[in-house]
């Protein structure tokens, strides 16, 4: 059996997957099934997937109509056959020492999860991040480049240990140490046993990986940026709000019941959390019938929860002047946030 299972959801990114296969082929550990989930892609992505799997023997394909995001990743969980498990995006990339970087962080912690740091990068080049790529050999698959005057660091710094608790703190005041996306972190494929991500719901990592992580016994945390985040006009932060986007705010709520009595520390932070995706709700989606609901329910929690937000410490600075403005009004608000959203 392999040590890791990779899975790779893929549906039409076709002008992406290459790279992204690429850079898994390319992993200095190479103890891993790489699972190629194709969600009924209508353009070339298939057969690109398809020469990788007749090339690599670690490299095998599940077929399935068009179901989603969570669904794909749910019939990789389904055939993993690793006591590790990781999801890579299709879209995405992988530093060459991605996966021995974290089996070992995992192996010398006992941590059930290894996080790592990311870096955003744009259309054929890196862009901002935050840090340094962390391996002296990295091969970048063609059309992609090094930031100008990047250097690469000899090895991986020693990783920071957290408990269950601290690091969904941590991801729910979205410092990104660790963050709550799916990707960018190495499981215990155990914890996957009875979980899978929720069908047909945008923001799905902020519905799963909390409770994933609260089953945790502990989680450890790489600094090197050792996965690397593609952001284009397609991806899902880009596109206009619609209904199905506006449920942010219904998950963030359900984060708060999740850690309802689990400490002081949960509590502000999902509070925090709740508050920055009622921003969202407000600057995102347009003043009309359709939102109505989700706006109202916004403008409310913004008002219970915008004293705590300018009180607590950890509070982005962007919230707190959210929090102060909204003192003037609801349209105020509005008009801020979008102005510099």
């Amino acid at each position: 059996m392999p040590a890791i299972s990779v899975v790779i959801p893929v549906y039409n990114t076709e002008s992406y997957i290459a790279d992204c296969l690429a850079s898994i082929h390319e992993q200095t550990f190479q103890d891993f099934e790489a699972i190629i989930v194709d969600d009924g892609s209508t353009d070339g992505s298939a057969g690109i997937a398809k020469e990788f799997a007749r090339d690599d023997s670690r490299f095998r394909i599940v077929s399935q109509e068009n179901k989603g995001l969570s669904e794909a990743r749910n019939a990789g969980i389904d055939v993993a056959q690793g006591d590790w498990i990781t999801f890579v995006d299709s879209d995405d990339m992988l530093a060459p020492n991605f996966l021995q970087a974290l089996l070992d962080a995992a192996r010398s912690t006992g941590a059930d999860i290894v996080c790592c740091a990311k870096h955003f990068f744009g259309e054929g080049n890196l862009v901002a991040g935050n840090g340094k790529f962390a391996d002296s050999g990295i091969g970048m698959p063609a059309g992609s480049k090094m930031p100008a005057g990047s250097e690469m660091s000899a090895g991986i710094k020693r990783c920071a240990t957290l408990s269950p608790a601290e690091a969904l703190a941590n991801a729910l005041y979205q410092n990104d140490r660790p963050d709550y996306s799916a990707w960018n972190k190495l499981y215990a494929t155990r914890l996957w046993k009875t979980r899978r991500f929720p069908a047909g719901k945008y923001f799905e990592d902020m519905a799963t990986i909390p409770q994933v992580f609260l089953d945790a016994g502990r989680i450890a945390f790489v600094p090197e940026p050792l996965y690397m985040n593609r952001r284009h006009s397609a991806s899902i932060l880009a596109t206009a709000y619609s209904r199905k986007k506006a449920e942010l705010l219904d998950i963030a709520e359900a984060v708060c019941s999740l850690v309802a009595g689990k400490g002081a520390l949960l509590g502000r932070a999902a509070r925090s959390n709740l508050f920055s995706a009622s921003c969202s709700i407000l600057m995102r989606t347009g003043d009309t019938p359709e939102f109505a609901d989700y706006r109202d329910r916004a403008w409310k929690h913004i008002r219970e929860l915008r004293l705590g937000a300018l009180l607590n410490p950890r509070t982005r600075c962007r919230n707190k002047a959210a929090a102060l403005i909204s003192f003037a009004g609801r349209a105020t608000l509005v008009k801020a946030l979008r102005r510099h959203g």
